[in-house]
């Protein structure tokens, strides 16, 4: 195993730092009958049809809301569509650059599913792009997201680039949960980081979490067992 930059993680915990970061992001609800077209479509898998009738939308009706928007993309992610995907991330930009539509860019549920899926797909540069807009700002900076880019790297085996998303989101004030902690003792372990994987440790007796959840139990037994 080679040399591996050692990150102080215990300097950079900043565990409930900031009350103000949720880590759900409620979702509004829409009346607007394209939203039932658009969410029946995604479930049936018919993206095709899908996207065309978004983009063939009127601009000065009401736009979908989060759900339909969401839908899409858990059935592109589904499906491992990445043509679909970039679609619907290209028309969200444009929305937003033309100003017709609030940057649902920004919104935690949707920006988590384009890295799921980029990542998904393979695309990391991607996903990275997705992830450097999103948390641009204060509005999405919220754990779903680091979580997303954190996965999204573990799965690729670049388990590095995981331990600095976790870090990055320490720095941010986003409060880790369990399964956070869990991705970060899985990059350690990759990495055959114990000293680093000790850190995680202590932050998670810190944060008061359950030492004895499965998913964090399973990450022990990987990190100091394995």
């Amino acid at each position: 195993m080679g040399r591996f930059l050692f990150i102080p993680l215990n300097q950079i915990c900043r565990c409930n730092s900031n009350p103000k970061m949720s880590k759900t992001n409620p979702i509004p609800q829409n009346t607007n009958p394209l939203n039932s077209i658009l969410q029946s479509l995604s479930k049936s898998g018919k993206l095709d049809e899908a996207l065309q009738l978004l983009l063939q939308s009127d601009d000065h009706q009401p736009p979908p809301n989060l759900q339909s928007y969401a839908a899409l993309l858990h059935a592109c992610i589904s499906t491992k569509s990445l043509r679909h995907g970039r679609t619907l991330y290209l028309h969200l930009l444009q929305s937003k650059d033309n100003n017709k539509r609030t940057d649902l860019l920004k919104n935690p549920t949707l920006i988590s599913k384009f890295i799921t899926l980029f990542a998904a797909c393979g695309q990391l540069d991607e996903a990275r792009r997705a992830f450097s807009y999103g948390t641009n700002g204060t509005a999405c900076l919220s754990e779903p997201v680091y979580v997303a880019m954190a996965i999204g790297f573990s799965k690729n085996r670049l388990f590095r680039e995981t331990l600095l998303i976790y870090c990055e989101m320490l720095s941010a004030g986003v409060e880790p949960g369990n399964f956070t902690f869990s991705v970060a003792l899985k990059a350690c372990s990759g990495l055959s980081d114990i000293r680093n994987g000790k850190s995680v440790h202590a932050q998670i007796i810190k944060a008061g979490e359950d030492e004895s959840d499965q998913v964090v139990y399973n990450a022990f037994l990987k990190l100091y067992v394995d």
